[in-house]
């Protein structure tokens, strides 16, 4: 782990991340992320008004990371796709699986170059990519029930907390706001791992996924709420980009979390490279012998 981040560690997953030319398959990755942003919004919309919860409420709970501007068309989209038909709801699931299926295949088809993954069979991966898009939206359910579920315990358990003397209200009620943030940061980190995973058990190297993972949830964190802080200080977008400011920071943000993730992936990737890996010590043997003999 030390190698990551020293000059050497640094300079070459640089060079890998311009040499595979990853910023071209995170812009690819970013559009597809967009398409199924919208349609997914809608889904998550109709499981918030079940529970009696407000979806643009719910989402500046993560203010801090959601750049204002995103926060502004999401509103926009979704006070035109509320006085839909119910129908809507069906072709919004359609949408979002169907794009999400094929933005993890954009995906995969990258960290498998990076990975360098070969053999597999496509049929398979194309199956997977749906079920992975259906387990990527019953995460966000599960995100959203559990943000809701903590701030109807924490107010459910006000009263009796207020007759507890060494307990603050207003303390407890920090703890909850870094606890979203622990939430979010598990369950981004276990999406992570689990393409990272997929796509890298055919690589003739020894994955350490967990690493990547753990860096890709944490690094988004930081730099959303980064991010978010600075297009929150500047006014100058929308005096350049007018009414197209928005979009262009959904672009942008979008564009920076597809990055992350690649990044990711490339430190897995180099730790992989500098370890023990009998499977790579034996194919190294093997070669040094054949050559020896020629």
């Amino acid at each position: 782990m030390n190698h990551i981040f020293s000059v050497k560690g640094i300079i070459g997953i640089a060079e890998k991340f311009l040499s595979l030319k990853l910023n071209r398959s995170a812009a690819a990755l970013s559009y597809f992320l967009i398409m199924t942003l919208f349609p997914m919004l809608i889904c998550v919309q109709w499981i918030l008004s079940v529970l009696g919860e407000d979806i643009v409420l719910f989402l500046e709970e993560f203010s801090e990371l959601i750049p204002s501007g995103v926060l502004a068309i999401i509103e926009d989209y979704l006070s035109y796709s509320g006085s839909q038909s119910g129908g809507l709801l069906i072709i919004g699931i359609f949408t979002a699986v169907y794009t999400g299926a094929t933005a993890f295949r954009t995906l995969s088809d990258t960290l498998r170059e990076i990975f360098e993954s070969r053999g597999g069979s496509d049929t398979a991966r194309f199956i997977f990519s749906f079920v992975y898009a259906v387990a990527f939206l019953l995460a966000v359910y599960v995100l959203a029930i559990t943000v809701i579920a903590g701030r109807w315990l924490i107010t459910l358990l006000e009263p009796f907390f207020a007759m507890i003397d060494f307990i603050n209200l207003l303390d407890l009620a920090n703890l909850w706001n870094w606890f979203r943030f622990v939430i979010l940061n598990i369950i981004s980190t276990g999406m992570l791992y689990t393409v990272y995973y997929c796509n890298a058990w055919r690589s003739p190297y020894k994955m350490k996924i967990l690493p990547g993972a753990v860096f890709g949830s944490l690094v988004f964190t930081v730099v959303s709420g980064f991010f978010s802080w600075f297009i929150s200080s500047s006014v100058k977008y929308s005096a350049i980009y007018g009414s197209l400011a928005s979009v262009i920071i959904l672009m942008l943000w979008l564009y920076i979390l597809a990055n992350i993730i690649l990044l990711g992936a490339l430190i897995n990737k180099e730790m992989s490279e500098h370890k023990s890996d009998p499977k790579m010590k034996l194919h190294s043997d093997v070669h040094s012998f054949i050559k020896k003999k020629q």
